[in-house]
């Protein structure tokens, strides 16, 4: 769940005192951090008490160079999982601006239709976005296979699918939230069909188009999803991490002071934090504190829709003609 967060509210020693939502949790929980500790300490054990035991001196400037391809491994990978965050967060956004438009354009094209006729001309919408952040959550690259039983009930719970509908798309092979959305065009055609209280401008081709639109925005969240950071990459900042801490643990011994491991401890929970912050940017619909509220999304869409096709919507405005007499009026004043 993200954090949302004000820096003018934290200081100094606020911002230490916090454990979740930082990088604590994804670190000190893991056994990575403690043995490169564990190393460090056997380093300088062997160094300082055990002499008959040759251990060779590894020159601080030796580092230099693995130290700093690390760094250039480690931000350039951070910068494409922070990029790919965005990128999938306006995707999101984007979805929830394609239904807005979607239910307000319903508004304008059939003016007297009663709110339960466009709630089902728009819940087939709503639904693919429903299933879509359903399928992410639970193995999107699997084609939804993995929605369970209760996330199926939820799309039953909020009217948006019949029974029957829910049995037709647990069979269908192909990309579901696309599915959806075809009904739900065919369902609008029909209405436009048999209307005779529609506007005169009323016709498909807009709501083609912000179907299209809310399509490519899921498709484009599927791709990215299915296609990650390539594995070599971050294998090999893997490598480069843990060979660079090992090499620190070992020559840090070369200072003969204790002082060396609270030293030693925040350059590993700085390195790995990063590392682990990075990889939970790269899959943003989860658990992890920077994921997506895909459940506040969910629910923001289906108010906001049930919000603009209401009976209590406000219809009333000022015409454009009034409004320049009453505009003239106040300037002759």
């Amino acid at each position: 769940m993200t954090i949302s967060y004000d820096p003018q509210d934290f200081n100094e020693l606020t911002v230490l005192m916090r454990w979740r939502g930082t990088i604590l949790p994804a670190v000190l929980c893991k056994p990575i951090l403690w043995l490169l500790l564990f190393a460090h300490v056997g380093f300088f054990y062997m160094h300082m008490y055990h002499e008959e035991i040759h251990v060779p001196k590894l020159d601080w400037k030796l580092l230099g160079v693995p130290t700093s391809l690390l760094t250039f491994f480690l931000v350039f990978y951070s910068g494409n999982c922070f990029s790919r965050y965005y990128a999938l967060y306006m995707r999101c956004t984007g979805m929830s601006g394609s239904m807005m438009a979607f239910s307000g354009l319903l508004r304008v094209h059939l003016p007297k239709a009663d709110p339960d006729t466009l709630y089902n001309l728009c819940r087939h919408a709503v639904a693919s976005i429903y299933l879509l952040y359903f399928q992410l959550s639970g193995g999107g690259s699997d084609g939804g296979k993995l929605v369970t039983d209760s996330e199926w009930q939820v799309l039953l719970t909020q009217n948006l699918l019949h029974p029957d509908e829910v049995e037709r798309l647990k069979k269908y092979k192909g990309f579901r939230p696309f599915l959806l959305q075809i009904w739900c065009l065919r369902n609008l055609q029909d209405r436009f069909a048999t209307d005779p209280n529609k506007a005169a401008c009323a016709n498909l081709k807009p709501f083609q188009d912000l179907m299209l639109q809310l399509c490519n925005h899921c498709s484009e969240v599927v791709n990215q999803m299915t296609q990650p950071i390539p594995f070599p990459y971050y294998h090999t900042l893997t490598l480069m991490l843990s060979l660079n801490l090992m090499l620190m643990a070992y020559a840090l011994t070369a200072f003969e002071t204790v002082m060396t491991f609270p030293c030693y401890f925040v350059i590993c929970l700085v390195c790995l934090g990063l590392k682990e912050t990075a990889v939970a940017l790269a899959d943003p619909f989860g658990g992890d504190d920077v994921d997506f509220e895909t459940e506040l999304y969910m629910s923001n869409c289906l108010a906001n829709m049930k919000a603009q096709i209401s009976a209590d919507f406000p219809n009333v405005y000022l015409p454009l003609t009034s409004g320049h007499k009453a505009l003239d009026a106040a300037k002759a004043k």
